[in-house]
């Protein structure tokens, strides 16, 4: 049995009061190794051998959404073990700085929601307890 180890980054991409949330791709829900079910992402994904964190966080969040982002704080830092596979991911806190948003094939929209947004469009509870985190330390 073949036993899988990725290292993952995730942004929270914050401007003014509002978040960034992308909504996942039917395509890429069904390739999905852990999450098949889950329709609601941030921008991020796996760090490449020999690429930093922060650098890959950049890479990725440029090639799923195309803007520019400063870096300002780890939010967490956690794993996600299942069957096969033993993921570390870390959460950044990001401000954002410029650009719009044009979105890779992984996703198929995008919102900048305030947290009571979040709540009517049914954002899962733990996404949102992190955002508010996020915005209580910023307002």
């Amino acid at each position: 049995m073949r036993k899988d180890f990725a290292f993952t980054v995730k942004a929270i991409i914050i401007k003014g009061d509002r978040f960034l949330v992308l909504k996942r791709s039917k395509k890429e829900m069904e390739k999905s190794v852990i999450n098949r079910l889950g329709v609601w992402d941030l921008p991020g994904g796996s760090v490449k051998f020999n690429e930093t964190a922060e650098h890959g966080l950049f890479r990725e969040i440029r090639e799923e959404t195309g803007i520019k982002v400063s870096l300002e704080w780890i939010l967490n830092v956690y794993d996600s073990i299942h069957f096969n596979l033993h993921m570390v991911i870390i959460t950044y806190v990001c401000v954002y700085k410029e650009g719009q948003v044009h979105l890779s094939d992984e996703h198929d929209e995008f919102y900048w929601l305030t947290i009571e947004e979040m709540q009517e469009m049914g954002i899962p509870r733990y996404m949102i307890r992190d955002f508010r985190y996020v915005y209580d330390e910023y307002h």
